[in-house]
Formats: C-alpha cells, sequence, structure tokens
C-alpha cells in the first residue's frame, strides 16, 4: 500500500518492503510538486518492487562501459 503525504512544498510517497531482522522497512521519495505525481511514481515504483523484488536505483554506467566492466 502506497501512502501519500505533502512535507513542506512538496508531496512524498513511502510503501513497506519486506522486514529485515524483524524490523518494519519502508521506501520513502520526496520532491514531487504535485500529489498526483507523487501517487504515479509511487504506484511504478511499488509495482516494481512487487515484481522484482528489488528497488530500482538508477545508474550512470553506459551499457558500453557495463559489458567492459563484466568481460574483465
Amino acid at each position: 500500500m502506497i501512502s501519500v503525504r505533502k512535507r513542506g512544498k512538496v508531496y512524498q510517497y513511502q510503501y513497506d518492503i519486506a522486514p529485515i531482522d524483524g524490523k518494519r522497512k519502508r521506501v520513502t521519495k520526496s520532491g514531487f510538486k504535485t500529489k498526483a505525481e507523487a501517487e504515479k511514481a509511487g504506484t511504478i515504483a511499488y509495482n516494481e518492487y512487487m515484481q522484482t523484488g528489488h528497488n530500482f536505483v538508477p545508474s550512470t554506467m553506459s551499457y558500453s562501459d557495463y559489458l567492459d566492466y563484466w568481460m574483465s
């Protein structure tokens, strides 16, 4: 379940992930101008987590650089 709330002038979303060592863990991201933007981004992130079990973390490494790293 995704929750959206306003923090100052921006909105944030958060959702629960699998507990680690019996402690509740949450994913939180902030900085959205509107509530609708936060809900949309939160839904996409939550669906990806539910399908893969991982949170998406963007990388600056290019595909070519990754292949060079993988080959070595």
